[in-house]
């Protein structure tokens, strides 16, 4: 079966970050056999400029500049406009790749998640993003707990989780690279131009889930997102887009991230009873335990500290250090404990120590 792809890039990031996207994405035979949309979203770097304007020598390539500063949601809207096959949108056979510029996939990625998508019932696939600087999961889909939303195990090691009997389906997806069809592009909405550089892909893959088509994580195929890079955060208001994505769509899912405990927990977990500190503002920490079946000694709670600030030393007493009974840390993420490794290898009973986050992940706090 042919397909037709076409890759949209919006670009609003610094001439370094261009430059190093470019050059490792046109060496991919997946993407130079592809249509490449390229969108300046009125960027004022002249060297970005016009390494941009020097790509228009592949014949793939086609770069269109705004005057005006429109967001992601808007260029991205203006970039599938442009791409080729516009006439035939109902052809289930146009694909469209969605990829911001500080994403760098490995070899046969974009090739796993297009026959990802041919897969019955399929409409959007992403890889599993890594983080380059420390080899750590950075996106495996999204999770939704209770009034809240993650991208499931953020910050885990690699090699602390088998996710090749995951399932692979996921209530919404992140479009630092996800692929899907033109045809649903166009019948669910395209990206809701109200967001300005947070959540319009987001928000557009948890609509295709809720209408019934599915949404998945490819495990195998990877790639590696710098984060945070590949899009200018300016000009734009977090709070607000926050604001009108859950006004909007809160209603409409059930949180799914109790599920994701449940697949980490052993039966041994299950025979101790833990005495739990709790260092983050979720405030459903107790029912979310006692939902697992994890018997709890006691609580001890920990407010206003930022992630980046926790230093047990500074913040538990030494009896709990010395405790004799398992200790069930309950943190934002579980990166956030990495600065206390020898707080924890000094503990006597460390051994089943657990670490929950929520970011999904739950597991011995010796991995982290």
């Amino acid at each position: 079966m042919k397909t037709d792809v076409s890759f949209i890039i919006s670009i609003d990031s610094s001439f370094e970050m261009v430059n190093n996207f470019f050059e490792h994405l046109l060496q991919d035979e997946f993407a130079l056999s592809s249509e490449i949309i390229v969108v300046l979203d009125a960027i004022t770097n002249s060297c970005t400029i016009e390494y941009i304007k020097q790509l228009n020598k592949y014949q793939n390539v086609n770069v269109y500049i705004l005057d005006q500063k429109v967001g992601y949601g808007k260029a991205n809207n203006y970039a599938v406009n442009q791409s080729k096959n516009n006439a035939t949108v109902t052809d289930i056979n146009n694909i469209l790749y969605f990829i911001n510029t500080d994403v760098f996939a490995e070899k046969d990625c974009f090739a796993k998640m297009l026959n990802a998508l041919m897969e019955e019932n399929v409409a959007c696939v992403q890889p599993l993003l890594i983080w380059p600087q420390n080899n750590r999961i950075q996106c495996a889909g999204s999770t939704f707990g209770p009034f809240y939303k993650k991208h499931l195990f953020a910050g885990r090691p690699l090699n602390s989780i088998d996710l090749s009997n995951y399932p692979q389906e996921r209530p919404a997806l992140t479009s630092a690279l996800y692929a899907m069809r033109k045809s649903d592009f166009y019948q669910y909405g395209m990206f809701d131009e109200f967001y300005y550089n947070k959540l319009e892909s987001f928000e557009l893959s948890l609509r295709l889930s809720l209408n019934g088509k599915r949404c998945l994580c490819i495990h195998d195929a990877i790639a590696y997102h710098s984060q945070g890079t590949g899009r200018n955060q300016y000009y734009f208001d977090f709070y607000q887009q926050e604001a009108y994505f859950w006004v909007k769509m809160g209603n409409h899912f059930i949180p799914d991230i109790q599920e994701h405990y449940r697949r980490q927990i052993s039966k041994d977990m299950l025979k101790n009873t833990y005495y739990v500190i709790s260092i983050c503002q979720i405030r459903t920490v107790k029912q979310c335990l006692e939902d697992l079946g994890i018997s709890i000694f006691d609580i001890y709670e920990i407010n206003g500290i930022s992630p980046n600030q926790i230093n047990l030393y500074e913040l538990l007493p030494y009896s709990l250090h010395q405790l004799d009974m398992p200790l069930l840390f309950f943190v934002e993420n579980i990166m956030d404990l990495g600065k206390n490794k020898h707080w924890f290898e000094t503990r006597n009973c460390n051994s089943s120590d657990l670490v929950i986050d929520t970011y999904g992940n739950l597991l011995p706090v010796l991995l982290i």
